[in-house]
C-alpha cells in the first residue's frame, strides 16, 4: 500500500506535465505560422493586437512557445524573439525569452543527467552530435560552452542536450547560457520593437551588425569549431 502511495503523486505529476506539454503543442501548431511570419514587418501589428487580446495568457504562450522551442530542438528560435520584442519591447521581451530558456535549459538538462545518452540519441542523430563531441574532453570547458552560446549560427540546439552529459552542473550550466544568451536576444527585442515605433534606422543598425555577425560565424562555422577544440589544455 505503502508503494502504491508513493507512486501515485509520481503519476499525477506524469498525467500534469503531459497535459501541459499537449496544449503547448497544439498552441505551436496552431499559431506559429503567425508568428513565423513575423519576420515581416507588415504582419506585426496584427499580430500584436491577436496577442493582446489575449490578455495575461500572451505572455504564458509565447512563454510556453520559448521553452519548447529549447526543448524540441527543431523549431526556429528567431520568430519566437522578434515576437517578444515587438509586444513586450526590447527589455520584457529579452526578459520574456531569457524565462523561456531559464526553464526549458533546465528540464533539458536535468532530464539528459538523468537518463543519458539516450535521451540525446532519440532527440539528434549521431552525425549532429559528432560536431560538439569534443566537449566530453574540454578542459575549458566553461569558456567553450559560453562562446558557443554567445556566437551567432553555432549549434545550440543539440548543445543544450550535449552539455548535461559534461561535468558542468545545472547552476553553471544556466548561469553560462543566461548570459551568453543576453547581446543576441537583447539585439534581436530591439531591432523588432524599433520597427514597431517606426525607428527604422536603428533597427536597421541593429539588423546589419547582427546579421553580418551571423553570416561570418555561418561560413567560418567550421573553423570556429576547430577554433575552440584548441583551447583545451596541452597535456
Amino acid at each position: 500500500m505503502a508503494e502504491k502511495k508513493k507512486g501515485a503523486p509520481i503519476i499525477l505529476i506524469i498525467f500534469i506535465a503531459l497535459i501541459f506539454i499537449g496544449a503547448f503543442s497544439w498552441l505551436v501548431w496552431r499559431y506559429y505560422p503567425d508568428i513565423a511570419g513575423l519576420t515581416e514587418p507588415e504582419n506585426m501589428a496584427a499580430f500584436k493586437e491577436k496577442l493582446h487580446s489575449f490578455g495575461v495568457w500572451g505572455i504564458f504562450f509565447l512563454l510556453g512557445i520559448q521553452i519548447l522551442q529549447v526543448i524540441s530542438g527543431i523549431i526556429p528560435a528567431l520568430p519566437i524573439q522578434v515576437a517578444a520584442g515587438v509586444i513586450y519591447g526590447p527589455v520584457g521581451g529579452t526578459f520574456l525569452c531569457i524565462t523561456g530558456i531559464f526553464i526549458g535549459s533546465a528540464l533539458v538538462f536535468l532530464t539528459v543527467k538523468k537518463f543519458g545518452q539516450p535521451v540525446v540519441d532519440r532527440m539528434f542523430p549521431k552525425e549532429k552530435q559528432e560536431k560538439l563531441s569534443f566537449l566530453h574532453h574540454a578542459d575549458r570547458l566553461n569558456i567553450i560552452v559560453f562562446l558557443l552560446y554567445l556566437l551567432p549560427a553555432m549549434p545550440k540546439d543539440v548543445l543544450t542536450y550535449l552539455a548535461a552529459l559534461t561535468p558542468l552542473n545545472l547552476q553553471r550550466f544556466l548561469g553560462i547560457t543566461i548570459i551568453a544568451r543576453i547581446p543576441v536576444l537583447l539585439g534581436t527585442c530591439f531591432a523588432a520593437s524599433a520597427v514597431m515605433q517606426g525607428n527604422y534606422l536603428s533597427a536597421a543598425g541593429v539588423s546589419c551588425i547582427s546579421g553580418a555577425l551571423g553570416i561570418v560565424c555561418m561560413v567560418n562555422s567550421k573553423k570556429i569549431l576547430e577554433k575552440l577544440k584548441s583551447l583545451r589544455k596541452k597535456k
